[in-house]
């Protein structure tokens, strides 16, 4: 099937800002094509929005918003259901304020769990200090906001009479629709057409750290989402089909600032409903023509797992052309099961596209070239502790990386040595480096600042003076290696780095070979750390629905010892229930946080095993489970 017609459908001009994307589209050949389409939990449309209709209720809202604060004030803008996301988001840009998305306010009235964390709503609305929230409704605009924030309805418009395609008005919505005539007077704040104004604070996802609000200004959203959109080749025939949450850097760029740079469609759906019943996913994108639908690797795990092999044959996927695969590690085992599984749907491999990026630099940094197989490295273990990519011999102890593509148009990288900040060569693990015009200005520390650490960087050191116009980097923390084509193979994160006998180990290595050691901790969330601080050793936690204290006491001993013979070390692994191992928002694993609450006797252990020599691994041993 030809996915990309001969013809291909005009582009629209590159903008300068995300609200100019806007008014071009709203005033293009595509204005009364739908932009955005919500769809229920059971793959119903929900809300469908032109870009006409778009701009009249970012006006309708904008015009709300302009009576709060001033220019450059921050406005929190949490995951509102249906289309108000996208429509508060681009009203705070267009109205000259800067957005902070944010997970559910809801999620703040629920007892906390380890994948939620502390209260992280609570935490980014002091460090931003924004003047107000915006909500869904005017009934929920009456609730005490958190810190006592003003609480702004998103608004609707009215082109005429009706209410527009969402249907009538919402039981609670604010003071009825706002006639379209009345809003043609309220032009964009003049800093909603400057490339240089900060549009959102990104928080990043903690993982490492607290999170922290990168400043992002309309030219980095536009410069990295125009290179998504030229790598991939999306244009208006293309649609977006989406389940990421709008407050991730991911859900963000692909489901609202892609669609608007390039002149595809967007359609998404909650997050819940994708954890509730994957197949929802799936037949949206079967129900399109060309489909860009990006997700962390998790999620095509969690569609092999949660679909039966009867309901695989019964859809479509042969319409998708881009499956990017991003925002945690991307595993080997994840691209085969999941192109295995979905053969019969006539999901092709190569459709895949593994991608490597960070808020740092708005999201991407590189992707997979799209219609070719994601590259598959197995490299020797040892090797590799070592800091060089050497190839495995068979049947030696391997790992299997996958290539994450070549930088993004514009985006240049590096892999420096973190310690003496010189650039090294391909083959050799080091820090990555980024330089492109999607890096942030830095952090927000209560207000706009010197870029710091790990911002604005000189470029690594190569022997030779760096040029007068060699840009600035930003530092990503995050450990990896190039091949002799410039593809991206990432290894870990530095600070999770495992240091052993001077060698440096890989935790989500040790974590997999944790995993696979037995049937009861298969596909399960594992976390490894060091076992003692200041001591030598390796602690692994994995989760499991198991409850027999025999195949506990088994399993954690077999998990023990194929660790301990991985690297030279003690080791001591604890089995949990499922969903005890802290992660973020995005599903990365909180190590560090894991670690905290094991220590202090917080998560109860179902089973325990621990080595006491490394050199005879099993021969001094201790199994007990709860």
């Amino acid at each position: 099937m030809d996915l990309h017609p001969a013809t291909t459908p005009p582009q629209l001009p590159t903008p300068a800002t995300l609200v100019e994307a806007l008014l071009l589209r709203a005033s293009g050949p595509d204005a009364d094509r739908p932009v955005f389409t919500a769809l229920d939990a059971e793959g119903g449309r929900l809300a469908r929005l032109t870009a006409v209709e778009l701009l009249a209720r970012v006006r309708a809202t904008a015009a709300a918003l302009s009576e709060v604060g001033g220019p450059g004030d921050r406005v929190i803008v949490p995951a509102l259901p249906g289309l108000d996301f996208p429509v508060g988001f681009l009203a705070c840009l267009y109205a000259g304020r800067v957005a902070v998305p944010v997970p559910p306010l809801d999620r703040e009235e629920r007892p906390r769990t380890p994948a939620c964390g502390p209260s992280r709503l609570g935490a980014i609305g002091r460090d931003c200090d924004a003047v107000a929230v915006l909500v869904s409704t005017a009934a929920e605009a009456e609730r005490e906001a958190p810190g006592g924030r003003l609480r702004v309805p998103v608004r609707r418009a009215e082109r005429g009479a009706p209410a527009g395609p969402e249907g009538p008005a919402r039981r609670g919505e604010p003071e009825g629709p706002v006639p379209e005539a009345a809003l043609l007077r309220h032009q964009p704040h003049p800093t909603a057409l400057d490339p240089n104004t900060i549009a959102l604070l990104q928080y990043t996802s903690g993982s490492t750290s607290a999170p922290r609000g990168v400043m992002l200004t309309h030219h980095n959203l536009i410069a990295n989402q125009t290179a998504l959109r030229d790598r991939c080749e999306v244009d208006s025939g293309t649609t977006v089909v989406s389940w990421l949450p709008f407050f991730h850097d991911m859900g963000l760029c692909t489901s609202v600032v892609l669609p608007l740079v390039s002149g595809a469609a967007a359609v998404t759906m909650e997050p819940a409903t994708f954890v509730r019943n994957p197949m929802v996913w799936l037949r949206a994108i079967e129900a399109e023509e060309d489909v860009f639908a990006a997700a962390p690797d998790f999620a095509y795990e969690l569609c092999v797992r949660r679909i039966p092999a009867a309901e695989r044959g019964r859809v479509d996927l042969s319409t998708w052309r881009i499956a990017a695969n991003g925002a945690e590690p991307v595993r080997a085992e994840t691209l085969r099961r999941f192109a295995d599984a979905f053969r019969a749907s006539f999901f092709r491999p190569e459709v895949f596209s593994a991608g490597y990026g960070l808020a740092e630099c708005t999201l991407g940094v590189t992707l997979g070239r799209p219609l070719y197989e994601a590259p598959v490295r197995r490299c020797d273990r040892e090797a590799l502790a070592r800091g060089r990519a050497g190839a495995a011999s068979s049947p030696g102890p391997a790992v299997e990386l996958v290539g994450c593509g070549r930088p993004l148009p514009g985006v240049e990288l590096r892999i420096v040595d973190p310690a003496t900040r010189r650039a090294l060569p391909a083959g050799e693990v080091g820090e990555i480096w980024v330089n492109s015009p999607g890096n942030g200005l830095g952090y927000w520390t209560g207000g706009p600042s010197a870029p710091a650490d790990p911002f604005d960087v000189a470029p690594p050191y190569d022997g030779r003076p760096p040029a007068p116009s060699a840009g600035r980097y930003v530092r990503t923390g995050d450990l990896g290696w190039v091949d002799e084509d410039g593809e991206l193979y990432v290894t870990g994160r530095l600070k999770d780095v495992l240091v052993v006998a001077g060698e440096n180990y890989f935790p989500q290595d040790v974590e997999a070979v944790a995993g696979a050691a037995h049937e009861a901790f298969a596909h399960q969330r594992v976390a490894a750390w060091p076992l003692d601080e200041g001591a030598p050793g390796v602690a692994v936690v994995v989760e499991t629905a198991e409850r027999d204290p025999r195949v506990l006491a088994h399993a954690v001993r077999a998990a023990g010892i194929a660790v301990a013979r991985t690297l030279p070390a003690p080791v001591s692994v604890f089995a949990v229930a499922r969903d005890q191992v802290p992660r973020t928002t995005s599903g990365k694993t909180r190590r560090r946080d894991c670690a905290s609450e094991v220590r202090a006797g917080r998560v109860p252990l179902l089973a325990q095993w621990s080595s006491r020599r490394a050199a005879a691994p099993g021969r001094e041993e201790r199994s007990t489970s709860a």
